[in-house]
């Protein structure tokens, strides 16, 4: 900070000429400094400290977070909580960003899963009407196979008493043969 303005080094520079007081700081314009640019600031990244103890007081507060609609005092006594714990600083609203954040992310890694499993039903559920169709014809060619086979043990039934009706017939014919033979011979 320069000259208690509240503008940051490099601002400060371009809209104070050199030399200004903090009585000239005062006087420069609010649109010039916008307050979201002091608002939207990245906050410091998270040690692996602090997101286990973030991950400790979330769980003690989890119920108290469900419970109230306006909860900015309960993520105040979890950072008080956190600082208790890792000594870090944090503000509640830090700690609200940082578990919507985590709980989007979770969600949208979660997801992609429940797709698959959706898909993987779906097409779990495909295959068993598609076995199931299977077994049917595997049904209907096995009924058709032992139709096929009574059919041909009763063809071949019929050959077989036509073979030995034939073989009857034969042996008369061969009866008559000889009859008419020994007739003419003697």
């Amino acid at each position: 900070m320069v000259c208690g303005t509240g503008l940051g080094p490099h601002l400060s520079a371009i809209l104070l000429p050199a030399g200004a007081s903090s009585m000239a700081a005062a006087e420069v314009p609010g649109y010039l400094v916008s307050p979201q640019t002091e608002k939207h600031r990245r906050a410091r990244n998270w040690t692996d400290a602090e997101m286990r103890g973030l991950m400790l007081v979330w769980e003690e507060f989890f119920e108290e977070l469900k419970q109230t609609k306006r909860n900015a005092k309960v993520y105040e006594k979890m950072a008080s909580k956190l600082f208790e714990m890792t000594g870090e600083r944090r503000l509640g609203e830090e700690i609200k960003i940082k578990i919507t954040n985590m709980t989007f992310q979770y969600r949208s890694e979660e997801r992609p899963v429940k797709k698959r499993k959706v898909q993987s039903c779906h097409l779990q559920k495909k295959k068993l009407r598609l076995l199931e169709a299977m077994l049917e014809e595997q049904r209907r060619l096995s009924r058709a196979m032992e139709e096929t086979c009574r059919e041909v043990r009763r063809v071949l039934d019929q050959q077989n008493i036509l073979q030995v009706q034939s073989l009857q017939l034969q042996e008369r014919m061969m009866s008559l043969l000889e009859k008419i033979i020994a007739k003419s011979s003697g």
